[in-house]
């Protein structure tokens, strides 16, 4: 959650898991985490989520769980210089040139279904039975006449 410190008036990012902590905006990576090491400056790991399409932040254990190809926040502290200012951008999804993603492959019938559905008022819907597909019909078929020949 993005705030605005209340001890300097400057842009923090707040992690209101656990323990709320507050960490600077800026993105620390490169020779900014080596001067983040050097001041003693706690830093959290800036993970990517594509499921999810947020990031998601992970405590590190001192300089012992940071990795020099990592993606870091610094610690907020108050009146300080920030040891980074580069603004956080999110991946670029990949998706291979010229194959748009194409959908599932619906019949007709299905659509016109779906369109029917769509278009319906909500007090007309709740009262509607929904209709048996093709495979369940198949299957009540199948039991029913099994049901039959053993009765």
């Amino acid at each position: 959650m993005t705030a605005v410190c209340d001890g300097c008036g400057l842009y923090v990012i707040q992690d209101r898991e656990n323990v709320w902590e507050t960490w600077d905006c800026g993105l620390v990576e490169g020779d900014d985490l080596t001067v983040a090491i050097i001041l003693g400056r706690p830093v959290t790991r800036v993970t990517w989520l594509p499921s999810v399409g947020h990031p998601l932040l992970r405590s590190t254990c001192g300089s012992a769980g940071i990795m020099p190809d990592g993606q870091y926040l610094a610690m907020h502290m108050c009146h300080l210089a920030r040891i980074s200012v580069k603004p956080f951008k999110p991946p670029t999804r990949e998706r291979p040139p010229g194959k748009p993603w194409g959908g599932p492959k619906l019949s007709e019938q299905e659509i016109a279904e779906y369109k029917r559905i769509w278009d319906m008022p909500y007090s007309q819907l709740k009262h509607e039975k929904p209709q048996p597909t093709r495979s369940a019909r198949a299957r009540s078929k199948h039991y029913s006449s099994r049901l039959a020949g053993r009765g």
